[in-house]
């Protein structure tokens, strides 16, 4: 149970829509020779300073180093059918994209879903930012950029693109994407504790898909703190860094870095009444994202402790009150949680946790949270003038990892690697049913081809005969299935299919597909 502030403002961009445009700036040149004669004749150019000179060199090996490490993310998202006065058309699913209540700037338009529809595959793409942390294929990102998404691809910088596999952790925004790479250049990390107020700070990413942009700026502040709403869904932010290096749509995922090179958060959400960039960013930093990521990596999940509290940060006035400098004031306290148990009262002020001062919010919540679930640690409380030491036994945080219900689970597993319905072509209800020749016998049948499926982003086609896989022949469905089980997810395989049409010949055609 938790309570927070929420500024009217800040919005977070995880994708930005790829039906984006340009307006090119039009100029007059001059002849060529013109312009070497300005050259000779005109004012010497204007010589830089040691110190500006050698700060632009630091810039340009900064981002020497970290743009091959930085990625674009797309993600496919399936499409909705609702109603303008009437009038249907699609929206994606994406929680980020949900008209606001007031129907924002149009107030007269009514939203509402469109009955009897008809189905047909639709669905829209939209991109954000990433980073590689790990040689070995793992990219971190926003939450916000991959969540509700029916595929995820990752653009490297060398123009690969690998279809991803993706580990949420909504409580934090973030999510690791595994892809099958070796050898990739992954980004160093920096104590973000350390981190001050005035250092530059550069921001990489794919703002507007805009791939491989860099801006500059300074740290702004530290130890922010909001929360981002949209309908049902939020992200509650408990410590961000604030920077003005330009954040803007499409940025979110991508590293916020420092002059060494190395990570100091992952650009997340912007302050700004107009949606774009006015000066006021936030990321994630870097402590958390390690801490995230390393979980992801090991367990799939992130296992957080729990004590069942709602606390704030003393402001000047609570401590002159209370008498003391600094901690964690307790607002509230769950019945039956580990910290009623423990004689943790609302009104307390935690100063120090499992032996760790306590400075504010942030800091309590982060020293609970990196506490294993069933450790005993002692907390020390100020209460009524006097300190006191409790022991408390940490709970586990529930969890909030958005799961597949169990039956998309079921129909995905149903679907296999490729999103087809197979069968064999020995089967004499299928062989009458797709009209096959006496020429067909054996292969495996694609009986159905699923909408945003790799078969059918590769153009498998309902009917057709597959009959090799990365060349070698496949005679059976459970050929097929066991070719493919020999393939890691993210793969891609060249699939070899022959088509007929009921008033020509037949063809045979070669379709790469990525496996889910």
């Amino acid at each position: 149970m938790l309570q927070y502030r929420k500024p009217s403002s800040v919005l977070w961009f995880p994708v930005v829509l790829l039906a984006a445009g340009a307006v090119a700036l039009g100029f007059h040149a001059k002849p060529a020779q013109t312009a070497d004669n300005d050259a000779q004749t005109g004012p010497a150019p204007v010589q830089p300073s040691a110190s500006t000179l050698s700060l632009q060199e630091d810039l340009v090996r900064v981002a020497q180093k970290l743009r091959p490490s930085v990625v674009m993310i797309k993600s496919v998202h399936t499409l909705r059918n609702i109603s303008i006065n009437g009038n249907p058309f699609v929206v994606p699913q994406i929680p980020q994209f949900q008209f606001p209540p007031n129907g924002g700037p149009f107030p007269n338009i009514q939203i509402q879903p469109v009955p009897n529809v008809p189905s047909f595959p639709q669905r829209a793409t939209a991109a954000g930012s990433g980073v590689i942390v790990r040689s070995d294929g793992y990219v971190i990102t926003n939450d916000h950029v991959v969540a509700g998404a029916d595929k995820v691809t990752v653009q490297l910088m060398d123009g690969r693109t690998f279809v991803g596999k993706v580990y949420r952790d909504p409580r934090s925004d973030l999510a690791l994407i595994k892809i099958n790479a070796d050898n990739l250049p992954a980004v160093q990390f920096a104590n973000s504790d350390d981190v001050k107020v005035g250092e530059i700070a550069l921001a990489f990413g794919s703002p507007f898909e805009l791939s491989d942009t860099m801006t500059m700026g300074i740290v702004s502040s530290l130890h922010r703190h909001f929360e981002v709403s949209e309908g049902t869904n939020g992200y509650y932010y408990p410590d961000l860094i604030q920077t003005d290096a330009s954040i803007n749509p499409g940025n979110s995922g991508g590293p916020l870095v420092d002059i060494y090179g190395r990570v100091i958060g992952i650009n997340t959400a912007i302050e700004s009444q107009t949606g774009g960039n006015v000066g006021i960013g936030f990321a994630i930093p870097s402590n958390t994202v390690r801490y995230v990521m390393d979980q992801l990596i090991s367990k799939g999940r992130v296992v957080r402790g729990y004590l069942g509290v709602v606390p704030s940060t003393l402001n000047y006035d609570q401590s002159q009150m209370l008498g003391v400098k600094q901690g964690a004031f307790i607002q509230m306290v769950e019945d039956g949680s580990p910290a009623a148990k423990a004689g943790i009262q609302a009104g307390d002020v935690v100063i120090r946790f499992n032996n760790q001062p306590v400075t504010d919010e942030a800091s309590f919540r982060d020293l609970v949270a990196r506490t294993a679930p069933g450790t005993t640690v002692p907390v020390e409380v100020y209460r009524n003038g006097h300190d006191l030491t409790l022991n408390v036994t940490v709970g586990e945080a529930p969890s909030d990892q958005t799961e597949q219900p169990q039956q998309q689970q079921e129909m995905r597993k149903a679907r296999g690697r490729m999103g087809i319905e197979i069968g064999d072509v020995t089967d004499p209800d299928l062989r009458k049913k797709f009209q096959l020749n006496d020429e067909v016998k054996s292969g495996v049948l694609v009986v159905n081809v699923y909408p945003n499926s790799p078969a059918a982003d590769a153009g498998i086609q309902q009917g057709d005969v597959i009959i090799a896989i990365n060349g070698k022949p496949v005679k059976d469905a459970q050929a097929l299935s066991d070719a493919l089980a020999a393939e890691p997810s993210g793969a891609t395989v060249r699939v070899t299919v022959r088509r007929f049409s009921s008033n020509g010949p037949g063809e045979t055609l070669v379709l790469f597909v990525t496996l889910y």
